[in-house]
């Protein structure tokens, strides 16, 4: 299905929760012309996707169950800059847990990563905003047995348990010599590497393993993120080192 058969098929349902009572998707108007090139003065390069002015035509989103407020005109909403500079917001529980549309520096568009915060992990959650839109649909039919509701329950914990895809800085560059220019200036030892560049869905990191200390910063170019692996001892955090 296209995105817009997706959304016109969303349009037209009726859906049930949880608790057993049927709902519906608010849906937004679309955006006008005027309003879209407004628009592309916040995204990256000045440049919306084509597959999103056809779906800000249609409609700027909608309001609904699970994934609250899922707007396509939601660029730089999600805050997280370390994670995602640039994102737009497809969906929050109203918890603190998002799932974003990643941006390049293009403009072009990414995967679509789950963002937890309780346990701190990042999560491809879909390849592409097509994935996704299925991925909804799919949990509006069967919340109970769906991708979604998996990864938000299960492979968050996964994750923050066993946090497979972080080596260490050193293992990193040696492996992958052509990054050694972003990672010099991450001095000692105390660095960890995620890299989700070829990250399948359910992929992903604890990014906020250490609390209050944690340092993450991301390629400028590459999903790719550079994490701080040591708490701070006593006299750091009293001297601020």
């Amino acid at each position: 299905m296209t995105n817009l058969e997706i959304i016109n098929k969303l349009k037209a349902s009726t859906f049930v929760d949880e608790d057993g009572e049927i709902y519906q998707l608010e849906f937004q108007d679309g955006l006008t012309d005027s309003e879209i090139e407004q628009l592309k003065e916040q995204f990256p390069n000045k440049k919306i996707d084509n597959q999103l002015i056809e779906i800000l035509k249609q409609t700027k989103g909608w309001d609904g169950y699970g994934p609250e407020m899922v707007y396509f005109d939601s660029i730089g909403d999600f805050g997280f800059w370390e994670l995602s500079a640039n994102s737009i917001t497809l969906g929050h529980d109203g918890f603190g847990n998002h799932w974003i549309l990643d941006l390049n520096t293009d403009g072009e568009l990414g995967k679509v990563f789950f963002a937890c915060h309780d346990p701190a992990v990042f999560v491809v959650h879909s390849q592409s905003l097509n994935e996704y839109l299925k991925h909804l649909l799919e949990f509006y039919e069967r919340p109970d047995k769906c991708h979604m509701t998996e990864i938000h329950y299960k492979t968050t914990m996964t994750i923050w348990n066993q946090n497979k895809l972080c080596t260490s800085k050193t293992e990193f560059e040696n492996k992958y010599p052509k990054f050694r220019d972003f990672l010099a200036k991450f001095d000692g030892d105390e660095w960890t590497v995620a890299d989700l560049r070829t990250g399948q869905n359910k992929d992903g990191f604890a990014w906020g393993k250490l609390g209050s200390n944690q340092f993450t910063e991301r390629h400028p170019n590459e999903l790719i993120w550079v994490i701080k692996n040591k708490k701070k001892g006593f006299l750091s955090r009293l001297f601020g080192k």
